[in-house]
């Protein structure tokens, strides 16, 4: 036994399930264990399977070796194996970004029920299994009372858990990210649970996941409702919704966004900018403004489109890559490619003069010409012969051919318009070389202005080039519809080759196959190889060659005929033969045996009216109104078909009220007069009118079906289906177009000529070997994968630029973080929001090959460093001595880093009139400028000074107004000279010596004054 769970809103689904089995001893159901698997991942399918658990063991594997993994594949697996098993199937899904959820049940004949197209705000609730309206209600009420997802999940499976019920729930996700595990919960189990051993039974006993009591579930409108995972939380509350980030952030919303007026749409934003999406505004993108006076809800637009006429206006715009062209598509600006059209030379040259601009732009469109010129004539050289006139040996047994010698066109005229275009343009600008083309573009020629004697001739040499080159390349596209197709090529999964003509269904099931040797043959793989079913035999014993030959024959409209050219049978048109009617009522009686033949006659048309009028109910009603859109065509067709059905019923109903009367007695002879009170010519008519209308709702019909269903190589609003090209979409300027076929895959093309003369270039495809290229792609989540390590960079619209490193290394650019690097989570480097540059761990390498060298007490190195402020600040905020080096300065302060901090010491440059001069201050001093040593070099000489608590002056001088001489001076105090061996003055021949035993003077003359 088994239940399945959904919670399915527009953007996500979830699918939980318990991981119990059960075991039904007569009435009593009891547990068996709790390990088996309900929920399968397949691709972007999730399933729920339960039932007898053989079977659904065997549908799953047989599903997971199938090719393609589809819910049609697996209905056709159901209906080649289902005996009477006991089975259900759920399936979840994302993709056309919504939900999507189906269901295959026996009941049925396993018809695909799809639930999808939630409303926004509302919630589907689907329950299957057993205890499914229990399940069901427990989810309303837990949604209705607010509670998360999880634990809603939680809450429903503790409530219905039993014998059938238990084990470990497990809850998948599926939404735009994929298929994730979203819960593992051990569900709490009730008590006196009724357990058997499983050795003892397992022989006598089918195990159960689910006797498929019914699937139960409806859209449900809460009012309150909340879905959370890691990354975040998106909040309805009734209209609103609201979408948190991880840290609790508001940074969307949707539904009813505003009020006063009441604006329903799509708001997302965060400090910065805010984008804008609602019914009253339209497409509005703010930034935050500080000028409350002109904006004062804080947000200036900087691009919006007017609601009233669709006109988009921008503030401020800084375009890369932008393209501009014209209502035909044609490009008149290209900034990436440096490309301006000159517009067929309309507007340059109308003075007569050739400015040094119009030189470029010519520059520009000669090396254009010349890449197109060089690229026709490889075309044209590939195309020049074509195999179709090749001289075949008709008249002998096997195919031999010579090659041909016919040159379709000549590409002599475009060459001779190309030199021609060269010669004219050299007397303007200097032509270098012409295979390549070389100009040189810093000539002097480029940089006069020319005179233009006749522009008309200006104009003529390149329309003469430009005529060329389109008569060129309208021979080579006829050469190439002239040869057809390449023989032995792939197309689509058709070959035509030696082995004549191939086409192959693209599961490899079927094949159709046009040969001399095997005639015409429809084939089936079959156990490992391949099987006629629908052959003209050729070379058989059994059959005349040329007898067609079919097995397991279903045939629609078939019409046989004698050798005579007689119509023995026609299964569709609905033969009357008018001749037997005329000669049944040639005597306006209708005799026992004539009734005979009148009601096999009725029984054949009464069954040809049902299946009609069945396909006229069955399309007219449910093919037609299962449509997501109509247009005219079919909507008249419609009207016309429930039409004919009218008058198809009216005629049959007319027939069979006629009619009755003959058939009410099978022996009796019916006198037309008399007995019907009617005319030869009456019975006639009933039965014409009936024949008319019949074919008229076949006409009808027939008109329909087709104009509601695609026809292989017809266009429908520029999309071509075809088995050579696959589907191709043609935009309606001819400017674009997008090709879906098995040899390219995908494969988006540019058209860089025009609408008349395309010449297309891929931007978006796949090559041979599987390699994707993209030109201009713009996406809102990019990942680029790293082979197995996962993401290596990823790009998204709300978290920006991610890239992964091999060890742990992440770097982050957006607007909400700014750039940041990390290594295994730990902060390295970042620029703040502020705009400030951040790091930890900073280490400048010098400008050298060799090794790097670290400080071996700090294990830091810094090289060329030059900076505009530096603190040697240990820890933020604490009490502390520290280096601080800004401007002209360097001082030594302690504090915390701020700008109360005490300096002990300043070495700085101060000026003195002109000139600047170093100058150090020593201790914090006074207050009041006392308490200071000052050491300075200014331009007059060298001092050493100590200002004491009074403001007096102790120095040491040496200024250059004394020469050679050193002044030792103490304002308002001694000076004092100890020793405690000598002090010794010497000058020249004469000196004084102190010593602790006297003074001793030695002079040439002594004066004492």
């Amino acid at each position: 036994m088994s239940n399945a769970t959904i919670i399915q809103t527009k953007d996500d689904l979830f699918i939980g399930s318990d991981s119990a089995t059960s075991l039904l001893l007569g009435d009593q159901l009891c547990r068996l264990d709790t390990h088996a698997t309900k929920l399968f991942k397949f691709d972007n399918l999730v399933l729920f399977c339960s039932g007898d658990l053989n079977y659904c063991y065997r549908i799953m594997d047989m599903f997971a070796s199938h090719k393609t993994k589809r819910v049609y594949s697996l209905r056709e697996i159901l209906l080649d194996t289902h005996q009477d098993e006991s089975v259900d199937v759920v399936i979840g899904e994302y993709k056309e970004n919504k939900t999507w959820l189906y269901q295959l049940s026996p009941y049925n004949n396993f018809d695909i029920v799809t639930y999808t197209d939630i409303p926004e705000g509302g919630i589907n609730i689907v329950t299957a299994g057993i205890r499914t309206k229990e399940s069901y209600n427990s989810v309303c009420n837990s949604i209705s009372a607010g509670k998360s997802v999880r634990e809603v999940y939680k809450s429903v499976f503790d409530e219905i858990s039993y014998e059938g019920i238990g084990g470990t729930l497990t809850v998948f996700r599926v939404n735009r990210e994929g298929i994730n595990e979203y819960l593992k919960y051990q569900i709490k189990e009730k008590e006196n649970l009724k357990v058997i051993n499983y050795e003892g039974i397992l022989s006598h006993y089918k195990k159960q996941m689910i006797v498929g009591e019914r699937i139960y579930g409806k859209i449900f409108m809460g009012v309150n409702l909340a879905l959370e995972d890691e990354d975040g939380v998106l909040k309805f509350q009734g209209s609103k919704g609201e979408i948190f980030d991880r840290n609790g952030r508001l940074i969307m919303k949707l539904g009813l966004v505003d009020q006063n007026p009441d604006k329903f749409g799509l708001w997302s934003f965060n400090d910065i900018t805010r984008v804008k999406l609602d019914q009253i505004e339209g497409f509005v993108i703010d930034r935050a403004s500080t000028d409350k006076n002109k904006h004062p809800d804080g947000w200036e637009k900087v691009m919006w489109a007017d609601p009233s006429d669709g006109t988009l206006y921008t503030l401020n715009m800084v375009a890369k890559n932008i393209k501009v062209v014209n209502n035909f598509g044609d490009v008149i600006l290209d900034s990436e490619n440096n490309y301006l059209d000159i517009g067929d030379f309309n507007t340059i040259v109308m003075d007569n003069k050739l400015t040094t601009m119009e030189k470029m732009q010519l520059i520009t469109e000669l090396y254009k010409i010349e890449a197109g010129y060089h690229r026709m004539l490889e075309q044209a050289e590939k195309y020049k012969r074509s195999q179709r006139d090749d001289i075949f040996d008709i008249d002998a047994q096997f195919f031999t051919k010579s090659p041909s010698t016919i040159d379709l066109y000549s590409t002599q005229q475009l060459t001779e318009a190309y030199y021609a275009l060269l010669d004219y343009m050299s007397q303007y600008i200097e032509i270098v070389g012409r295979e390549p083309l070389n100009i040189d573009i810093n000539s002097p020629m480029t940089d006069q202005t020319s005179e233009i004697p006749d522009r008309a001739e200006f104009i003529l040499k390149f329309k003469t080039y430009y005529d060329e080159e389109k008569r060129l390349r309208n021979m080579i596209e006829d050469a190439q519809f002239y040869s057809g197709l390449n023989m032995g090529q792939f197309y689509n999964n058709v070959v035509i080759g030696q082995y004549g003509f191939i086409a192959l269904r693209n599961d490899g099931k079927y094949r159709s196959v046009l040969n001399a040797t095997n005639g015409l043959a429809l084939q089936k793989w079959e156990k490992n190889r391949w099987v006629n079913k629908v052959y003209a035999s050729i070379g058989n014993s059994s059959y005349e060659d040329g007898t067609l030959i079919a097995e397991d024959l279903v045939a629609k409209r078939l019409r046989i005929e004698t050798k005579y050219g007689d119509v023995l049978l026609d299964s569709d048109a609905l033969n009357l033969d008018f001749s037997v009617l005329d000669s049944i009522i040639l005597n306006d009686v209708i005799t026992s045996l004539e009734k005979i033949t009148l009601a096999n006659q009725y029984k054949s048309i009464t069954k040809q009216y049902v299946t009609l009028k069945e396909q006229i109910n069955r399309y007219a009603t449910n093919i037609y109104n299962d449509r997501d859109s109509s247009y005219y065509g079919l909507d008249t067709a419609s009207v016309q078909l429930v039409a004919a059905g009218n008058t198809l019923d009216s005629t049959y109903s007319a027939l069979t009220s006629y009619m009755n009367p003959v058939f009410a007695n099978m022996n009796a002879t019916t006198h037309i007069v008399t007995d019907l009170h009617s005319t030869r010519l009456i019975f006639h008519q009933k039965w014409e009118d009936f024949y008319k209308a019949y074919e008229s709702g076949r006409a009808m019909l027939s008109d329909f079906l087709e104009k509601s269903s695609l026809q292989l190589g017809r266009n429908y609003n520029n999309t071509v289906i075809d088995a050579e090209n696959g589907v191709v979409v043609t935009r309606g300027n001819i400017m674009n177009r997008t090709t879906l076929n098995a040899t390219y895959g995908i494969k988006i093309e540019r058209n860089d000529g025009t609408a008349y003369s395309p010449s297309w270039y891929k931007v978006f495809y796949v090559d041979i070997d599987g390699n994707l290229f993209a030109e201009d792609m713009s996406t809102k989540r990019l990942r680029i994968l790293d082979a197995e390590l996962g993401d290596a960079i990823v790009f998204d619209w709300k978290d920006g630029i991610t890239i992964y490193g091999r060890h742990g290394e992440q770097i982050r650019l957006n607007a909400n973080e700014g750039i940041t690097i990390d290594v295994n989570k730990e902060k390295r480097l970042w620029i703040n929001k502020d705009g400030t540059l951040r790091a930890r761990k900073l280490i400048i390498e010098p400008d050298m090959e060799e090794d790097l060298v670290l400080d071996g007490e700090t294990d830091g190195y810094i090289s060329n460093l030059m900076v505009n402020s530096l603190k040697a600040v240990e820890k933020n905020n604490e009490e502390q001595d520290y280096v601080y080096i800004r401007n002209n300065f360097v001082k030594l302060n302690t504090g915390t880093s701020a700008k109360s901090d005490i300096t002990k010491f300043k070495l700085h440059l101060t000026k003195n009139d002109q000139f600047s001069y170093p100058e150090m201050i020593w201790g914090q001093g006074n207050g009041v400028g006392g308490n200071l040593g000052v050491i300075k070099k200014p331009s007059n000489g060298f001092f050493v000074q100590y200002i004491n608590d009074a403001g007096n002056i102790r120095a040491l001088d040496m200024n250059v107004t004394q020469k050679d001489a050193i002044k030792i001076h103490a304002e308002h105090g001694e000076i004092v000279v100890e020793s405690d061996t000598q002090i010794m003055f010497s000058c020249g021949g004469s000196t004084i010596s102190m010593t602790p035993n006297g003074i001793k003077i030695s002079s040439p003359r002594v004066d004492l004054n």
